[in-house]
């Protein structure tokens, strides 16, 4: 009932700070599952977050495809560059696997920053808002029911995830990978599933982000807001579904 009445009667100021909590929670979602749950530390979220705005963001703007088209091919996308960076960092052990993070998420940066093609540090304007059963969403007051109905999506899919066997399988990784492959767990898929989960929320938390601001450039998408993520999923609970809202809202 709050969620659903801070449009109606709560100043602008408000209702932006809550669609960025909402952007920032589903993010630290990911992180919660990633770090707080199965123990892997990621520094790279914000880059995924870039995927899925500069992914919209071209589709949408210079080529006038649907956004929930460029959705999905977004989403895509990470899903295969997931797969990618995990299978050769989700190897490491250590503070290698950190450092690996860092690694890519400054490289993805710098990618957005550099190519001609994704407008450079200039960036990319007129990306149209989304529209929903014929309404437009191209106010911040609109967009928020969007943000919030995916973040409880995901809370809900992520809560389920983690009461069924698979869920105790990567619940199992924190308490130490030789422990869980003694009880037939297979650590390395359980790994990259988290892994996979997080950066497809990061990216659709990028493409909310795109269409709520109606511009992107690789300022946001930095190793400094990875980050800060990890910082939010830390601070709320990592370990807890709820603490991605609570540590979103305190950051």
């Amino acid at each position: 009932a709050v969620l659903v009445g801070v449009p109606l009667v709560a100043p602008q100021f408000w209702v932006t700070l809550g669609n960025y909590i909402g952007l920032y929670s589903i993010v630290a979602l990911g992180l919660v599952l990633l770090t707080g749950v199965a123990g892997q530390t990621s520094f790279g979220q914000a880059a995924f977050v870039g995927i899925g705005a500069y992914t919209t963001a071209i589709l949408s703007a210079q080529y006038v495809i649907s956004p929930w088209l460029s959705l999905g091919v977004g989403l895509a996308l990470t899903l295969a560059l997931a797969l990618c960076l995990g299978f050769i960092t989700l190897r490491m052990k250590g503070h290698y696997l950190p450092l690996a993070t860092i690694a890519w998420g400054i490289s993805l940066y710098f990618l957005f920053g550099t190519m001609a093609s994704l407008g450079g540090h200039t960036g990319i304007s007129g990306i149209p808002a989304i529209s929903l059963f014929g309404w437009t969403l191209d106010d911040g007051g609109e967009i928020y029911y969007l943000i919030w109905a995916f973040l409880l999506v995901a809370m809900l899919t992520t809560h389920n995830l983690l009461d069924s066997r698979e869920g105790r399988a990567i619940r199992a990784l924190k308490g130490g990978r030789v422990m869980a492959e003694a009880m037939g767990v297979d650590t390395a898929r359980a790994r990259m599933i988290i892994f996979v989960i997080a950066a497809l929320l990061a990216c659709a938390s990028g493409w909310l982000y795109a269409h709520m601001q109606r511009f992107v450039n690789p300022t946001p998408f930095g190793v400094h807001i990875g980050i800060e993520y990890l910082f939010m999923a830390v601070v709320g609970g990592a370990g807890y579904v709820w603490g991605a809202i609570v540590g979103a809202g305190v950051i």
